[in-house]
């Protein structure tokens, strides 16, 4: 039905042994769509919306049920997903897969939003004298009431709610990508823990988007689970992955991936030179190429709209020098980034191969209280690098230095530790005790002074494939956030106040990597024969 995870517009690869799919279908051709020039006119299914409808309301099971009970429709703007979606969830108001007491709820990220959806439901059903007579509307409310059948459809946000005590039958999950972190997992887990309640038919949830960013945040995690049902990698039958993407290699700037991407392209009302424009003006505002690829071509973004580093070519790193042969002597610089009491800090270490060359390893550390609403924050996988060994999360709701301190002391019995690096500013304690267990201390300014050259050397190694790091997810994640601030001489540091989410990894990186390569690894560093401070 696919190849890979990219979704095939041809309705009849899409089997409808009930002839569901069919019945919706007619009834969505029925209705009559109302804005710009298609008003009026009967809503037309392209290949690409009927092949939606089949993937949706086609599969069933033995006893003859719907099979599908959650569609996630991944889709670049302008291909009328919210339209088509809107359709759907009359066809569960009052069409052929309305039942008693259904509760159709459509959920967006504010009450504008929510009134999107909404509105195209009721402007197709005022479009039908037929069907108006049947509904009861209360618009002040963005509801709709099928008195017959004691059914409602009724939009909400993902603000202040009480969700609690819904029996939901259809559940409509518009563009999660833009629903607040903090609320959008209690939004949807409420919603879907309601539908426990309906049997038959099963309940039904659309999830319709584009692509986000970052990682972490609920439709990440839809994102990432659509694509290993898409791909066989996990095999859920009750789930249809619905993609519309260009390829991670794909180039932006093809016109054949801008309409693989975008099927309303080839139907005729997604405007190809509205496209073109906005490509040439993404050649003279880079800011604008992430939204291009974003929200057109359908692209997961990591981090800010401007990378520093673009991340394939981060990626393409070849793999770090095994741990065995970095333990024989290397020299090792180990830079920190201290947080404040809440937030992460980072512990970097850097081995320079004395070829130009360096390895790195980046681990983080955060209180472990709220670690899951941290990771909906900062748009990262707190909890997945955790498990895997790169994040160290210290018990209560602040940072243990101690944990840092024990971690530095393994690393310093396992490999060559030549200098602990660390920001000037709000170091001095930590720093006297790294002092009592005999090892030098370097302390970093964060200025245009100290950074330089050190984020110069480290573009150099990152665009010539010198910086081998495994694609550390604390470093990748910084790397990506990464912003940089010139001075007028073009001199270039990394800054906070500029960067999308957490730079930490990258700042305790650039620092360590800063002192590997002034200490001249070919030989002993000129620090080694004597401990103390070291002041840059």
């Amino acid at each position: 039905m696919m190849a890979g995870p990219i979704f095939s517009p041809d309705p009849s690869l899409y089997l409808d042994p009930t002839g569901r799919a069919e019945r919706v279908c007619r009834f969505v051709r029925r209705l009559r769509l109302w804005e710009g020039r298609f008003a009026g006119k009967p809503f037309t299914l392209h290949p690409f919306q009927e092949s939606i409808i089949r993937r949706i309301y086609g599969p069933t099971t033995e006893s003859g049920q719907r099979l599908v009970r959650t569609a996630c429709i991944w889709i670049p703007r302008g291909n009328a997903k919210t339209t088509l979606s809107s359709a759907l969830a009359l066809a569960h108001l009052l069409g052929p897969e309305a039942e008693p007491g259904g509760q159709i709820v459509m959920a967006a990220a504010d009450r504008e939003n929510a009134g999107i959806a909404f509105n195209s439901s009721f402007q197709m059903i005022r479009q039908d004298q037929e069907l108006l007579k049947r509904i009861r509307p209360i618009e002040s409310q963005k509801k709709l009431i099928h008195e017959k059948s004691a059914s409602t459809l009724k939009a909400i946000s993902t603000e202040a709610y009480s969700k609690h005590g819904l029996n939901v039958s259809f559940f409509l999950a518009d563009e999660v990508h833009s629903w607040q972190p903090q609320e959008a997992r209690a939004l949807f887990g409420t919603i879907r823990d309601s539908m426990v309640k309906r049997e038959s038919p099963p309940p039904l949830t659309i999830v319709i988007s584009t692509a986000g960013d970052g990682t972490g945040t609920l439709a990440h995690d839809l994102w990432d689970y659509s694509h290993k049902v898409a791909s066989g990698e996990i095999v859920d039958p009750t789930f249809a992955p619905i993609i519309f993407a260009a390829g991670p290699k794909d180039s932006w700037t093809d016109e054949s991936v801008w309409r693989a991407a975008n099927p309303a392209i080839d139907a005729g009302f997604c405007s190809l030179e509205e496209l073109r424009i906005k490509a040439r003006r993404c050649e003279h505002i880079p800011r604008e190429k992430a939204d291009f690829r974003r929200f057109h071509l359908n692209q997961w973004q990591d981090g800010t709209a401007l990378p520093w580093i673009d991340l394939e070519t981060f990626d393409s790193a070849p793999e770090r020098t095994p741990e065995a042969e970095l333990e024989a002597g290397v020299p090792a610089f180990i830079g920190i980034d201290l947080a404040s009491v809440t937030d992460m800090a980072a512990v970097a270490v850097v081995w320079p191969d004395g070829a130009g060359g360096y390895d790195a390893d980046v681990t983080g550390f955060l209180p472990e209280d709220s670690i899951q609403a941290k990771g909906e924050r900062d748009r990262a996988d707190y909890q997945r690098w955790a498990r895997d060994g790169h994040l160290k999360l210290t018990p209560g709701n602040c940072i243990d230095h101690a944990a840092i301190l024990e971690h530095v002391a393994e690393l310093a019995e396992r490999f060559a530790v030549q200098e602990i690096v660390l920001d000037r500013w709000g170091s001095v304690g930590i720093t006297q005790r790294f002092t009592e267990l005999g090892l030098t201390v370097a302390q970093f300014g964060q200025g245009f002074a100290s950074m330089a050259a050190p984020v110069q050397e480290m573009e150099r190694a990152i665009l010539s494939s010198q910086l081998r790091h495994n694609k550390n997810p604390v470093l990748r994640s910084a790397i990506a956030n990464v912003a940089l601030e010139k001075d007028a001489a073009g001199n270039a540091k990394f800054t906070k106040s500029r960067s999308r989410g957490r730079i930490d990894g990258a700042v305790a990186a650039v620092m360590a990597l800063g002192r590997a390569s002034a200490g001249n690894s070919s030989n002993a560093s000129p620090y080694s024969e004597e401990r103390g401070f070291v002041f840059l």
